[in-house]
């Protein structure tokens, strides 16, 4: 009784502490309550190791993109403090003032940012008067006080969205005019900005899942590596070599408590598809899949007709989508549900949807569909996956295996 009574205290104390809803997401991983908390130590230190070199990007970014736009100012207005500071300080205003002299190209898209920022470039430094605790002297703010004010989202609403549309048409001409000289090593045209648009959006959703202590439960370490270094590399390939140190990321990844844990991975072999007239072949469905998913921060909704028993449901972390021997994609399963007969599962999940393409085919209430995070190619072959069809109590996780093939990784 002892041992029981000292169990359900050390469990009312965690749900009092990190919340009801946040154990249970990581007791559905691992439902032993102690395993549970220390999945839930360690996707804290997996936060702080991602903080590190997203923090190395966006100065980076933040210092770059200012050197971009100080040309543009000194050309446009006389002075390289784009920020307006020469103009304007903060003073108690409501709304963005109209003698904060701002580059016109960029005044539409940031101007309410930048007035946020010279009020809370203004609050701290009646901070530092108060406490007195800063070595700086001066009862002023300048440019560089403005600049440290402005958020990730200031950069990426500079950049702009990660497509070409009417809605980027500012953003198209202040890439092509400015901004494509804060990233010389990628292309002026539009397919550098959206090449860079994608990488901001997608440490953008890392930087504030992280800020606001989100789980980090489904984010490939090498997915952020590879987006940071990359954006490094784009603005200067030195940044690359000795300043950031993806390997601490790698290990702390590595000590995830899950690894020890059978991950199971549902591979499902996609068939040809006829929309409206068209005929899509399997892998035309798949790169169809890969393409939304590259195009919508790494997300994407999958239907399908094998329904997994309900015992068995959670269970599954990984799936493969195969359309034949050289074509085979893996993604991450963010959530995973039944198609109702009246509910659409891509109203019920932000961010995630299929293609308008397979939407127009409908889906059939009593399908499964599966929330997929980062979906891409894979050099291995279906040889490599163990069919789970050889195993009889697996199979039975699975309540048809007709038109499919299932493996356990």
């Amino acid at each position: 009784m002892k041992s029981t009574r000292s169990e359900q205290e050390r469990q009312e104390v965690a749900e009092r502490f990190l919340g009801q809803v946040r154990l249970d997401r990581y007791r559905r991983e691992l439902p032993d309550l102690e395993k549970a908390l220390a999945l839930h130590s360690w996707n804290q230190e997996y936060a702080g190791a991602l903080h590190v070199i997203l923090s190395y990007a966006e100065i980076a970014l933040r210092n770059s993109i200012d050197h971009a736009l100080s040309q543009l100012s000194t050309s446009e207005l006389g002075t390289p403090y784009w920020s307006g500071v020469d103009s304007y300080h903060y003073n108690g205003e409501k709304k963005p003032f109209e003698r904060m002299r701002i580059p016109s190209a960029i005044s539409p898209l940031i101007r309410t940012d930048i007035f946020k920022a010279h009020q809370h470039a203004q609050e701290a430094s009646l901070e530092r008067i108060v406490r007195r605790k800063s070595p700086r002297t001066d009862r002023g703010y300048g440019h560089q006080d403005v600049l440290a004010q402005l958020m990730f989202g200031t950069w990426c609403r500079l950049i702009g969205e990660p497509h070409t549309s009417h809605k980027t048409e500012r953003t198209q001409r202040l890439w092509t005019s400015t901004l494509h000289e804060a990233f010389p090593q990628v292309s002026a045209d539009e397919n550098g900005r959206i090449q860079i648009a994608r990488k901001l959006m997608q440490l953008r959703e890392i930087r504030n899942r992280e800020a606001h202590h989100e789980n980090l439960l489904y984010v490939d370490p090498e997915n952020v590596i590879d987006a940071v270094m990359s954006l490094l590399a784009s603005i200067d390939p030195r940044y690359t070599h000795g300043w950031v140190n993806p390997d601490a990321v790698r290990q702390i990844a590595y000590r995830d408590p899950r690894r020890d844990e059978p991950i199971r991975a549902a591979a499902f072999k996609l068939t040809s598809l006829d929309i409206c007239g068209r005929h899509l072949t399997a892998r035309e469905v798949l790169e169809e899949l890969i393409r939304y998913s590259d195009t919508h921060n790494g997300k994407v909704l999958f239907c399908n007709s094998v329904r997994v028993r309900n015992q068995y449901f959670g269970k599954l972390r990984e799936i493969v989508l195969y359309a034949d021997n050289e074509h085979i994609a893996v993604g991450v399963i963010a959530a995973q549900g039944l198609v109702e007969e009246s509910i659409s599962p891509d109203s019920e999940l932000p961010g995630y949807c299929r293609p308008t393409e397979f939407t127009q085919s409908g889906s059939l209430a009593g399908t499964r569909w599966y929330a997929i995070n980062n979906l891409s190619m894979t050099n291995q072959t279906a040889d490599s996956f163990q069919m789970l069809e050889r195993d009889k109590t697996l199979r039975e996780a699975f309540e048809s295996t007709r038109a499919n093939f299932i493996y356990l990784k």
